[in-house]
């Protein structure tokens, strides 16, 4: 993943890798052993969706997930989303989420 990015949401801040093309948003984090603290991977699918569903079948730890909405910020999380699982965001009442931000299990708490 070439893009590099630094997101804020809160009092947290990760430094990111960004994932924009099909091979990248489709790879991510699958069999990567471990991200150290506040870094993570940032998925920009480049429009708003309603639902995003995230293969959890190649990783190899537990993560937090936060969607991200184009124009309003976090409109969801998802936390200590175990390997094997597959990950579900479905929001049909907001226009959904552009992207989503993969990190280490715990540190999105409170998000």
């Amino acid at each position: 993943m070439p893009g590099q990015a630094v997101v804020t949401i809160k009092d947290r801040q990760w430094n990111v890798a960004i994932a924009n093309t099909y091979a990248e948003l489709t790879s991510g984090l699958s069999e990567v052993e471990s991200i150290l603290p506040q870094t993570g991977a940032l998925f920009d699918l480049g429009s708003d969706q309603q639902h995003i569903e995230i293969d959890m079948s190649r990783m190899l730890f537990a993560l937090d997930i936060i969607f991200i909405n184009s124009t309003q910020g976090v409109v969801g999380a998802l936390h200590n989303v175990q390997p094997g699982l597959n990950a579900t965001f479905h929001n049909e009442q907001m226009p959904g989420a552009r992207c989503f931000l993969e990190v280490n299990a715990g540190e999105a708490e409170g998000i």
